[in-house]
Protein backbone atom coordinates (compact mmCIF):
# COMPACT_ATOMS: atom_id res chain seq x y z
CA UNK A 1 0.00 0.00 0.00
CA UNK A 2 1.46 3.47 -0.81
CA UNK A 3 0.45 6.55 1.50
CA UNK A 4 -1.00 9.69 0.17
CA UNK A 5 -1.85 7.26 -2.94
CA UNK A 6 -3.11 3.73 -4.64
CA UNK A 7 -6.63 2.55 -3.80
CA UNK A 8 -8.10 3.03 0.06
CA UNK A 9 -8.91 0.06 2.02
CA UNK A 10 -12.25 -0.01 2.52
CA UNK A 11 -14.10 -2.22 5.63
CA UNK A 12 -14.18 -5.44 6.19
CA UNK A 13 -10.78 -5.63 4.08
CA UNK A 14 -7.75 -7.17 6.00
CA UNK A 15 -4.98 -5.07 7.14
CA UNK A 16 -2.50 -3.84 4.72
CA UNK A 17 1.23 -3.29 6.54
CA UNK A 18 2.09 0.08 5.23
CA UNK A 19 5.45 1.00 4.02
CA UNK A 20 6.82 4.42 4.19
CA UNK A 21 8.04 5.82 0.81
CA UNK A 22 10.12 9.05 0.22
CA UNK A 23 10.13 10.69 -3.37
CA UNK A 24 12.01 13.60 -4.68
CA UNK A 25 10.32 16.04 -6.56
CA UNK A 26 12.63 18.06 -9.35
CA UNK A 27 15.79 17.36 -9.99
CA UNK A 28 17.15 20.84 -8.70
CA UNK A 29 15.33 20.72 -5.36
CA UNK A 30 12.67 22.42 -6.13
CA UNK A 31 10.24 21.04 -3.57
CA UNK A 32 10.10 17.61 -1.34
CA UNK A 33 6.75 15.56 -1.63
CA UNK A 34 6.34 12.24 0.39
CA UNK A 35 4.14 10.07 -1.69
CA UNK A 36 2.32 10.60 -5.07
CA UNK A 37 -0.45 12.23 -6.13
CA UNK A 38 -3.34 10.16 -6.08
CA UNK A 39 -4.34 10.66 -9.66
CA UNK A 40 -1.09 9.53 -10.98
CA UNK A 41 -1.60 5.33 -11.81
CA UNK A 42 0.07 2.98 -9.69
CA UNK A 43 3.81 1.86 -11.81
CA UNK A 44 4.29 -1.25 -12.80
CA UNK A 45 6.76 -3.28 -10.56
CA UNK A 46 9.76 -5.95 -11.08
CA UNK A 47 12.21 -7.21 -9.03
CA UNK A 48 16.09 -7.19 -8.91
CA UNK A 49 18.59 -8.22 -6.29
CA UNK A 50 20.55 -5.14 -6.37
CA UNK A 51 19.56 -1.63 -7.77
CA UNK A 52 22.69 0.92 -8.49
CA UNK A 53 21.62 4.49 -9.52
CA UNK A 54 24.18 6.12 -11.27
CA UNK A 55 27.01 5.26 -13.91
CA UNK A 56 30.51 7.20 -12.50
CA UNK A 57 33.26 5.68 -11.24
CA UNK A 58 31.22 4.95 -8.13
CA UNK A 59 28.10 3.59 -9.82
CA UNK A 60 29.72 1.57 -12.52
CA UNK A 61 32.73 0.00 -9.49
CA UNK A 62 29.55 -0.87 -7.05
CA UNK A 63 27.80 -2.21 -10.36
CA UNK A 64 30.93 -4.70 -11.25
CA UNK A 65 31.25 -5.66 -7.80
CA UNK A 66 27.72 -6.81 -7.26
CA UNK A 67 27.85 -8.94 -10.11
CA UNK A 68 31.27 -10.41 -9.07
CA UNK A 69 30.02 -10.93 -5.92
CA UNK A 70 27.14 -12.98 -7.56
CA UNK A 71 24.07 -11.01 -7.61
CA UNK A 72 22.43 -11.86 -10.71
CA UNK A 73 19.58 -9.47 -11.28
CA UNK A 74 21.10 -6.22 -11.12
CA UNK A 75 20.05 -2.76 -12.43
CA UNK A 76 21.77 0.09 -13.12
CA UNK A 77 19.95 3.42 -13.42
CA UNK A 78 21.19 6.43 -15.25
CA UNK A 79 19.18 9.99 -15.65
CA UNK A 80 21.36 10.83 -18.32
CA UNK A 81 21.66 9.32 -21.95
CA UNK A 82 25.21 8.20 -21.66
CA UNK A 83 27.28 6.95 -19.18
CA UNK A 84 30.31 8.68 -17.33
CA UNK A 85 28.88 11.28 -15.27
CA UNK A 86 31.69 13.44 -14.24
CA UNK A 87 34.09 11.13 -14.13
CA UNK A 88 33.93 10.68 -17.96
CA UNK A 89 35.07 14.69 -18.84
CA UNK A 90 37.58 14.37 -15.49
CA UNK A 91 41.16 14.14 -16.20
CA UNK A 92 41.79 11.27 -14.80
CA UNK A 93 44.21 11.38 -11.47
CA UNK A 94 43.64 8.74 -9.28
CA UNK A 95 45.61 8.97 -5.80
CA UNK A 96 46.85 5.65 -5.22
CA UNK A 97 49.51 4.29 -2.98
CA UNK A 98 50.61 0.65 -2.00
CA UNK A 99 52.91 0.13 0.71
CA UNK A 100 51.97 0.20 4.43
CA UNK A 101 53.82 3.77 4.75
CA UNK A 102 52.46 5.42 1.21
CA UNK A 103 48.75 4.33 3.02
CA UNK A 104 49.47 6.34 6.51
CA UNK A 105 50.69 9.14 4.41
CA UNK A 106 47.54 9.27 2.21
CA UNK A 107 45.77 8.57 5.16
CA UNK A 108 47.69 11.36 6.99
CA UNK A 109 47.02 14.12 3.67
CA UNK A 110 43.57 13.44 3.91
CA UNK A 111 43.06 14.30 7.31
CA UNK A 112 45.18 17.27 7.78
CA UNK A 113 43.51 18.49 4.39
CA UNK A 114 39.87 17.94 5.76
CA UNK A 115 40.65 20.17 8.67
CA UNK A 116 39.89 17.84 11.82
CA UNK A 117 36.40 16.87 9.88
CA UNK A 118 37.31 13.89 8.14
CA UNK A 119 36.13 10.79 9.48
CA UNK A 120 39.94 8.65 10.37
CA UNK A 121 38.39 5.03 9.31
CA UNK A 122 36.97 6.39 6.00
CA UNK A 123 39.77 8.38 5.64
CA UNK A 124 41.77 4.33 6.22
CA UNK A 125 39.49 3.13 4.29
CA UNK A 126 40.30 5.01 1.38
CA UNK A 127 43.84 4.63 1.41
CA UNK A 128 44.17 1.00 1.93
CA UNK A 129 41.64 0.44 -0.53
CA UNK A 130 43.42 3.03 -3.25
CA UNK A 131 45.66 0.72 -4.82
CA UNK A 132 43.08 -2.32 -5.43
CA UNK A 133 41.31 0.33 -7.27
CA UNK A 134 44.46 0.47 -9.88
CA UNK A 135 44.66 -3.26 -9.81
CA UNK A 136 40.66 -3.83 -10.72
CA UNK A 137 41.07 -1.20 -13.42
CA UNK A 138 44.41 -2.95 -14.77
CA UNK A 139 42.38 -5.41 -15.10
CA UNK A 140 40.00 -4.35 -17.42
CA UNK A 141 42.92 -3.08 -19.82
CA UNK A 142 44.24 0.29 -18.24
CA UNK A 143 47.95 1.15 -18.48
CA UNK A 144 49.24 3.82 -16.12
CA UNK A 145 52.21 6.35 -16.36
CA UNK A 146 55.16 4.67 -14.72
CA UNK A 147 55.73 7.45 -12.27
CA UNK A 148 52.97 9.50 -9.65
CA UNK A 149 52.71 12.92 -10.02
CA UNK A 150 51.58 16.02 -7.64
CA UNK A 151 48.45 16.75 -8.58
CA UNK A 152 46.82 20.07 -8.03
CA UNK A 153 45.91 20.66 -4.66
CA UNK A 154 47.41 17.62 -3.63
CA UNK A 155 50.74 17.94 -0.50
CA UNK A 156 52.51 14.64 -2.61
CA UNK A 157 53.12 13.07 -5.79
CA UNK A 158 50.71 10.09 -5.32
CA UNK A 159 48.70 10.42 -8.23
CA UNK A 160 48.02 8.10 -11.15
CA UNK A 161 46.45 8.14 -14.37
CA UNK A 162 46.58 6.11 -18.05
CA UNK A 163 48.80 9.07 -19.34
CA UNK A 164 46.05 10.52 -21.69
CA UNK A 165 44.53 13.93 -21.14
CA UNK A 166 41.42 12.20 -20.91
CA UNK A 167 42.19 9.43 -18.22
CA UNK A 168 38.64 9.74 -17.09
CA UNK A 169 36.93 8.54 -20.49
CA UNK A 170 39.13 5.70 -20.56
CA UNK A 171 38.00 4.46 -16.85
CA UNK A 172 34.54 4.67 -18.13
CA UNK A 173 35.27 3.12 -21.90
CA UNK A 174 36.73 -0.63 -20.30
CA UNK A 175 34.20 -0.13 -17.15
CA UNK A 176 31.26 -0.03 -19.75
CA UNK A 177 32.57 -2.52 -21.54
CA UNK A 178 33.32 -5.04 -18.77
CA UNK A 179 29.69 -4.21 -17.70
CA UNK A 180 28.01 -5.01 -21.30
CA UNK A 181 29.22 -8.36 -20.85
CA UNK A 182 27.60 -9.30 -18.02
CA UNK A 183 23.54 -9.39 -17.36
CA UNK A 184 23.27 -5.97 -15.23
CA UNK A 185 20.69 -3.95 -16.93
CA UNK A 186 21.81 -0.15 -17.64
CA UNK A 187 18.85 1.83 -18.35
CA UNK A 188 19.78 5.35 -19.40
CA UNK A 189 17.42 8.61 -19.34
CA UNK A 190 16.10 6.90 -16.71
CA UNK A 191 15.55 9.08 -13.41
CA UNK A 192 15.06 7.15 -9.74
CA UNK A 193 12.76 9.18 -7.82
CA UNK A 194 12.59 7.67 -4.62
CA UNK A 195 12.74 5.19 -2.01
CA UNK A 196 10.00 2.15 -0.49
CA UNK A 197 11.25 1.77 2.96
CA UNK A 198 10.08 -1.05 5.47
CA UNK A 199 7.30 -0.52 7.69
CA UNK A 200 9.61 1.11 10.58
CA UNK A 201 11.74 2.80 7.73
CA UNK A 202 14.72 0.81 8.71
CA UNK A 203 15.04 -1.06 5.85
CA UNK A 204 15.10 -0.59 1.80
CA UNK A 205 12.28 -2.36 0.38
CA UNK A 206 11.96 -0.86 -3.44
CA UNK A 207 12.95 2.33 -5.38
CA UNK A 208 10.89 4.09 -7.73
CA UNK A 209 12.32 5.45 -11.19
CA UNK A 210 10.74 7.18 -13.84
CA UNK A 211 11.63 5.73 -17.71
CA UNK A 212 12.45 8.07 -20.68
CA UNK A 213 8.69 7.35 -21.73
CA UNK A 214 7.72 8.97 -18.47
CA UNK A 215 6.02 5.50 -17.10
CA UNK A 216 6.84 5.49 -13.33
CA UNK A 217 8.37 1.73 -12.29
CA UNK A 218 8.43 0.20 -8.80
CA UNK A 219 11.50 -2.05 -8.37
CA UNK A 220 11.57 -3.92 -6.06
CA UNK A 221 14.80 -5.19 -4.47
CA UNK A 222 16.68 -5.71 -1.07
CA UNK A 223 19.83 -3.24 -1.92
CA UNK A 224 20.04 -0.02 -3.52
CA UNK A 225 23.62 1.82 -3.88
CA UNK A 226 23.45 5.50 -4.71
CA UNK A 227 25.78 6.59 -6.88
CA UNK A 228 24.75 9.73 -7.88
CA UNK A 229 27.26 12.68 -7.62
CA UNK A 230 27.35 16.04 -5.44
CA UNK A 231 25.07 18.84 -5.60
CA UNK A 232 27.22 21.57 -6.82
CA UNK A 233 25.28 22.41 -9.69
CA UNK A 234 22.16 22.52 -7.35
CA UNK A 235 21.54 26.79 -6.61
CA UNK A 236 18.80 25.39 -4.19
CA UNK A 237 21.28 22.89 -2.26
CA UNK A 238 23.44 25.63 -2.01
CA UNK A 239 21.31 28.36 -0.73
CA UNK A 240 20.53 25.57 1.95
CA UNK A 241 24.17 24.98 2.69
CA UNK A 242 26.06 27.40 1.69
CA UNK A 243 24.35 30.51 1.45
CA UNK A 244 27.58 33.14 1.18
CA UNK A 245 28.08 31.26 -2.34
CA UNK A 246 27.04 33.68 -5.16
CA UNK A 247 24.14 31.94 -6.75
CA UNK A 248 25.83 32.66 -10.28
CA UNK A 249 28.81 30.74 -9.69
CA UNK A 250 29.18 27.81 -12.56
CA UNK A 251 30.82 24.68 -11.85
CA UNK A 252 33.61 23.50 -13.62
CA UNK A 253 31.92 20.81 -15.51
CA UNK A 254 29.62 23.22 -17.21
CA UNK A 255 32.33 26.24 -17.51
CA UNK A 256 30.28 29.64 -18.64
CA UNK A 257 27.06 27.82 -18.00
CA UNK A 258 26.30 25.89 -21.19
CA UNK A 259 26.48 22.52 -20.37
CA UNK A 260 24.11 20.25 -18.37
CA UNK A 261 25.92 19.26 -15.62
CA UNK A 262 23.69 16.51 -13.58
CA UNK A 263 25.28 16.67 -9.90
CA UNK A 264 22.23 17.88 -8.92
CA UNK A 265 22.24 16.29 -5.34
CA UNK A 266 19.59 14.31 -5.91
CA UNK A 267 20.52 11.11 -4.38
CA UNK A 268 21.16 12.77 -1.47
CA UNK A 269 17.86 14.11 -1.16
CA UNK A 270 16.51 11.02 -1.26
CA UNK A 271 18.59 9.50 1.71
CA UNK A 272 17.62 12.15 3.58
CA UNK A 273 14.13 11.88 3.31
CA UNK A 274 14.66 8.14 3.92
CA UNK A 275 15.82 9.57 7.45
CA UNK A 276 19.60 9.09 6.01
CA UNK A 277 22.30 11.64 8.02
CA UNK A 278 24.03 14.26 6.24
CA UNK A 279 27.81 15.99 7.12
CA UNK A 280 29.38 18.39 6.01
CA UNK A 281 26.93 19.97 3.58
CA UNK A 282 28.38 23.41 3.68
CA UNK A 283 32.10 21.64 2.25
CA UNK A 284 32.38 22.75 -1.71
CA UNK A 285 35.08 22.76 -3.02
CA UNK A 286 36.13 25.44 -5.65
CA UNK A 287 38.98 24.89 -8.10
CA UNK A 288 40.22 27.40 -10.67
CA UNK A 289 39.85 25.26 -13.89
CA UNK A 290 37.73 26.73 -16.47
CA UNK A 291 39.89 29.63 -17.51
CA UNK A 292 43.95 29.94 -18.19
CA UNK A 293 44.95 26.97 -16.74
CA UNK A 294 45.78 23.74 -18.79
CA UNK A 295 47.31 21.30 -16.67
CA UNK A 296 46.11 19.21 -14.08
CA UNK A 297 49.31 18.45 -12.01
CA UNK A 298 52.44 21.05 -10.60
CA UNK A 299 54.95 22.33 -11.78
CA UNK A 300 54.47 23.29 -14.99
CA UNK A 301 52.35 26.53 -15.52
CA UNK A 302 52.74 29.57 -13.15
CA UNK A 303 49.68 32.05 -11.54
CA UNK A 304 49.97 35.55 -11.31
CA UNK A 305 48.27 38.52 -9.94
CA UNK A 306 47.66 41.65 -11.52
CA UNK A 307 50.94 42.92 -11.46
CA UNK A 308 52.60 39.73 -12.88
CA UNK A 309 53.57 38.57 -9.78
CA UNK A 310 53.17 35.26 -7.86
CA UNK A 311 50.86 35.51 -5.11
CA UNK A 312 50.16 31.87 -4.08
CA UNK A 313 52.27 28.60 -4.27
CA UNK A 314 51.06 26.71 -7.12
CA UNK A 315 51.35 23.81 -5.30
CA UNK A 316 48.87 24.79 -2.39
CA UNK A 317 46.06 22.74 -1.21
CA UNK A 318 42.77 23.35 -2.58
CA UNK A 319 41.75 25.66 1.00
CA UNK A 320 44.82 27.87 0.49
CA UNK A 321 44.33 28.61 -2.84
CA UNK A 322 40.67 29.36 -2.59
CA UNK A 323 41.51 31.84 0.39
CA UNK A 324 44.79 33.21 -1.82
CA UNK A 325 42.48 34.00 -4.85
CA UNK A 326 39.41 35.56 -3.06
CA UNK A 327 42.02 38.07 -1.14
CA UNK A 328 42.88 39.59 -4.85
CA UNK A 329 41.12 43.07 -5.87
CA UNK A 330 39.41 40.59 -9.18
CA UNK A 331 39.01 37.67 -7.11
CA UNK A 332 40.76 36.31 -10.27
CA UNK A 333 44.40 35.31 -11.91
CA UNK A 334 46.71 34.67 -14.85
CA UNK A 335 48.28 31.28 -15.82
CA UNK A 336 51.29 31.01 -18.27
CA UNK A 337 52.65 27.97 -19.34
CA UNK A 338 55.16 27.27 -22.46
CA UNK A 339 55.34 24.56 -25.23
CA UNK A 340 57.18 22.21 -23.07
CA UNK A 341 54.41 20.96 -20.66
CA UNK A 342 52.28 18.12 -21.44
CA UNK A 343 48.86 19.81 -22.00
CA UNK A 344 45.20 18.79 -20.38
CA UNK A 345 42.63 18.01 -23.65
CA UNK A 346 41.14 21.19 -23.41
CA UNK A 347 44.03 23.00 -25.08
CA UNK A 348 42.79 23.31 -28.49
CA UNK A 349 38.96 24.38 -27.69
CA UNK A 350 40.60 26.93 -25.26
CA UNK A 351 42.59 28.36 -28.05
CA UNK A 352 39.41 28.76 -30.16
CA UNK A 353 37.29 30.25 -28.26
CA UNK A 354 40.12 33.08 -26.77
CA UNK A 355 39.92 31.91 -23.02
CA UNK A 356 43.88 30.74 -23.81
CA UNK A 357 45.92 32.91 -26.16
CA UNK A 358 49.41 32.08 -27.59
CA UNK A 359 52.68 34.96 -27.09
CA UNK A 360 56.06 33.61 -28.98
CA UNK A 361 57.59 35.86 -26.54
CA UNK A 362 57.12 36.81 -22.80
CA UNK A 363 56.86 40.66 -23.91
CA UNK A 364 53.65 39.61 -26.15
CA UNK A 365 51.93 37.81 -23.41
CA UNK A 366 52.93 40.88 -20.48
CA UNK A 367 50.85 42.90 -23.28
CA UNK A 368 48.23 40.50 -23.61
CA UNK A 369 48.24 39.81 -19.78
CA UNK A 370 48.01 43.86 -19.34
CA UNK A 371 50.61 43.64 -16.84
CA UNK A 372 54.09 44.92 -16.14
CA UNK A 373 56.38 43.26 -18.27
CA UNK A 374 59.88 43.71 -16.25
CA UNK A 375 57.61 42.71 -13.28
CA UNK A 376 56.69 39.25 -15.32
CA UNK A 377 60.12 39.27 -16.76
CA UNK A 378 61.21 38.92 -13.14
CA UNK A 379 58.81 36.72 -12.27
CA UNK A 380 59.39 33.79 -14.55
CA UNK A 381 63.34 34.28 -14.22
CA UNK A 382 63.31 33.40 -10.53
CA UNK A 383 60.46 30.66 -11.00
CA UNK A 384 62.69 28.83 -13.44
CA UNK A 385 65.94 29.65 -10.93
CA UNK A 386 63.23 27.93 -8.19
CA UNK A 387 62.53 24.86 -10.49
CA UNK A 388 66.05 24.33 -11.33
CA UNK A 389 67.49 23.89 -7.31
CA UNK A 390 64.62 22.83 -6.86
CA UNK A 391 63.70 25.40 -3.62
CA UNK A 392 61.09 27.70 -4.43
CA UNK A 393 62.53 31.40 -3.15
CA UNK A 394 59.14 32.94 -3.49
CA UNK A 395 57.60 30.58 -0.92
CA UNK A 396 60.32 29.08 0.88
CA UNK A 397 59.59 25.08 0.13
CA UNK A 398 60.72 22.27 -2.08
CA UNK A 399 59.63 22.72 -5.28
CA UNK A 400 59.98 20.16 -8.63
CA UNK A 401 58.39 20.82 -12.11
CA UNK A 402 59.42 22.19 -15.41
CA UNK A 403 61.09 25.86 -16.13
CA UNK A 404 58.73 28.11 -18.22
CA UNK A 405 60.90 29.39 -20.86
CA UNK A 406 60.32 27.59 -24.49
CA UNK A 407 58.03 29.54 -26.67
CA UNK A 408 55.11 29.73 -27.72
CA UNK A 409 53.82 30.43 -24.36
CA UNK A 410 49.91 30.31 -23.57
CA UNK A 411 48.00 32.36 -21.26
CA UNK A 412 44.83 33.16 -20.18
CA UNK A 413 42.36 34.73 -17.30
CA UNK A 414 41.42 31.98 -14.46
CA UNK A 415 38.28 32.82 -12.14
CA UNK A 416 36.68 30.13 -9.29
CA UNK A 417 34.12 27.90 -10.54
CA UNK A 418 32.00 25.12 -8.31
CA UNK A 419 34.36 21.70 -8.52
CA UNK A 420 33.54 18.84 -6.15
CA UNK A 421 30.79 18.72 -3.19
CA UNK A 422 33.12 17.40 -0.04
CA UNK A 423 29.35 17.03 2.00
CA UNK A 424 26.89 14.10 1.21
CA UNK A 425 25.35 11.10 3.24
CA UNK A 426 27.07 9.66 6.13
CA UNK A 427 28.16 5.98 5.26
CA UNK A 428 30.33 3.64 7.31
CA UNK A 429 33.74 1.66 6.16
CA UNK A 430 31.03 -0.76 4.72
CA UNK A 431 29.59 2.17 2.81
CA UNK A 432 26.59 1.31 4.53
CA UNK A 433 24.07 4.94 5.11
CA UNK A 434 23.76 5.94 8.31
CA UNK A 435 20.93 7.88 10.09
CA UNK A 436 21.31 10.44 12.59
CA UNK A 437 20.85 8.38 15.55
CA UNK A 438 24.05 5.64 14.31
CA UNK A 439 22.16 2.61 12.97
CA UNK A 440 22.60 1.94 9.27
CA UNK A 441 19.28 1.93 7.41
CA UNK A 442 19.81 -1.65 5.85
CA UNK A 443 20.30 -2.40 2.02
CA UNK A 444 20.97 1.45 1.54
CA UNK A 445 24.21 1.95 0.49
CA UNK A 446 26.40 5.18 -0.91
CA UNK A 447 29.39 5.99 -2.58
CA UNK A 448 31.75 8.81 -4.40
CA UNK A 449 30.51 12.16 -4.00
CA UNK A 450 27.20 11.27 -3.10
CA UNK A 451 28.86 10.81 0.20
CA UNK A 452 30.56 13.33 2.81
CA UNK A 453 32.59 12.30 5.70
CA UNK A 454 35.42 11.08 3.77
CA UNK A 455 37.72 14.23 3.39
CA UNK A 456 35.88 16.44 5.80
CA UNK A 457 36.29 20.35 4.79
CA UNK A 458 38.41 19.74 1.92
CA UNK A 459 39.96 17.09 -0.28
CA UNK A 460 43.15 16.17 -1.27
CA UNK A 461 43.67 16.27 -5.13
CA UNK A 462 43.74 12.82 -6.28
CA UNK A 463 41.61 11.80 -3.86
CA UNK A 464 37.77 12.50 -5.78
CA UNK A 465 38.40 9.42 -8.04
CA UNK A 466 40.25 7.09 -5.94
CA UNK A 467 37.13 7.90 -3.14
CA UNK A 468 34.43 6.92 -5.79
CA UNK A 469 36.51 3.61 -7.33
CA UNK A 470 37.11 2.51 -3.69
CA UNK A 471 33.98 3.40 -1.78
CA UNK A 472 31.67 1.72 -4.84
CA UNK A 473 33.45 -1.36 -5.40
CA UNK A 474 32.89 -2.01 -1.56
CA UNK A 475 29.21 -0.71 -1.91
CA UNK A 476 28.60 -2.87 -4.50
CA UNK A 477 29.98 -5.79 -2.48
CA UNK A 478 28.10 -5.18 0.45
CA UNK A 479 25.12 -4.99 -1.18
CA UNK A 480 25.35 -7.98 -3.03
CA UNK A 481 26.40 -10.11 -0.35
CA UNK A 482 23.17 -8.40 1.87
CA UNK A 483 21.03 -9.97 -0.62
CA UNK A 484 22.75 -13.39 -0.44
CA UNK A 485 22.30 -13.65 2.87
CA UNK A 486 18.78 -12.27 3.37
CA UNK A 487 18.02 -15.29 0.30
CA UNK A 488 20.07 -18.05 2.20
CA UNK A 489 18.00 -17.00 5.35
CA UNK A 490 14.53 -17.37 3.49
CA UNK A 491 15.56 -20.92 1.99
CA UNK A 492 16.99 -22.36 5.43
CA UNK A 493 13.23 -20.84 7.24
Amino acid sequence: MRPHGGRHQSAGEPPVKRRTLFLFAGAAGSGLIAGRLSAEPLPREEEADVVVVGTGAAGLSAALATVSEGARRVVVLEKAPMAGGHTIISSGSLAAEKSPEGIVGLTNEILETGEGRADPQLARTLAEGSWGAVERLSALGITWITTPFRAVGAPSARSWNSGSPQSGYDYVQVMMAALRKTNAAVRFLTRAEGLLLSGDGRSVEGLYARTRAGDSVLIRTKAVVLATGGYTASKALRRRFAPELPPELETTASAGGELLDGADGDGILMAEMAGAKLVDMDALQMLPLAGGRLLDYVGGEVWLNDSGERFVSEGAGFREIERAISSQPSKAMWVISDARSPKGATLGLKLMDGTVREAQTLHEAARGMGVPYTALEETIARYNRSVRKHWDDDFGIPMRGLPVETPPFFYGREHFALHYSCGGIAITPRAEVLRPDGLVIAGLYAAGETTGGVHGAARVGGCGLTDAFVFGDIAGREAARRVRALTDRAKAS
